[in-house]
């Protein structure tokens, strides 16, 4: 199974063509964070005090954490990932320390996860702070199986003519697919 966690504000925003592209004919679940109420992180690593949040994250949560796959598609905004997508990631600081998920580190680290990233000109210097910033986080968390896909697009529909990105998601469409046949999982 896969999730993707879709951070555009826009539906059919570029981070969200390049994410259907990549799915197609898998099994996967979509999340339009944008869509969703994730609360900030209460930061209480240093009291007693338990949090509580009304909100959208612990559903995501089990999304994610049923999924052996995990893709984060991202536009790029100011040289960093959407501020929905990072709500969700800033959360996991309560999330290491939730009684009820006493293996999230653990579980989380077990995960691929393929990013995506979208943005405008001169991609290979403006999503540096992006990538170096991702692989931070999964260096904390123990996660070593993961990838980036970076493609150039402002406009809807753009990045479809990034020529080399679109290949590289068709091939990792075809591993993907190919995985899902062998488990059984395709939906066509």
């Amino acid at each position: 199974m896969i999730t993707c966690l879709l951070g555009s504000s826009r539906k059919s925003g570029n981070s969200n063509i390049m994410a259907e592209h990549l799915l197609k004919g898998t099994n996967h679940k979509m999340v339009h964070l944008y869509e969703k109420n994730i609360e900030k992180v209460i930061d209480n690593r240093h009291s007693s005090t338990r949090n509580t949040h009304e909100d959208d994250y612990k559903d995501v949560l089990i999304d994610v954490l049923d999924a052996d796959t995990v893709v984060l598609s991202t536009p790029l905004y100011w040289y960093s990932m959407s501020a929905s997508l990072k709500l969700f990631i800033d959360r996991w600081t309560e999330s290491l320390r939730d009684p009820e998920l006493p293996d999230f580190k653990s579980k989380m680290a077990q995960k691929e996860f393929i990013i995506i990233i979208v943005g405008g000109d001169n991609l290979i210097v403006k999503t540096k702070p992006l990538i170096a910033q991702f692989k931070y986080i999964f260096e904390f968390m123990g996660i070593t199986n993961y990838s980036f896909v970076v493609g150039e697009g402002v406009k809807p529909l753009e990045v479809l003519k990034d020529e080399k990105t679109i290949e590289q998601i068709k091939n990792l469409n075809v591993e993907l697919r190919n995985r899902s046949k062998q488990t059984g999982e395709i939906n066509e």
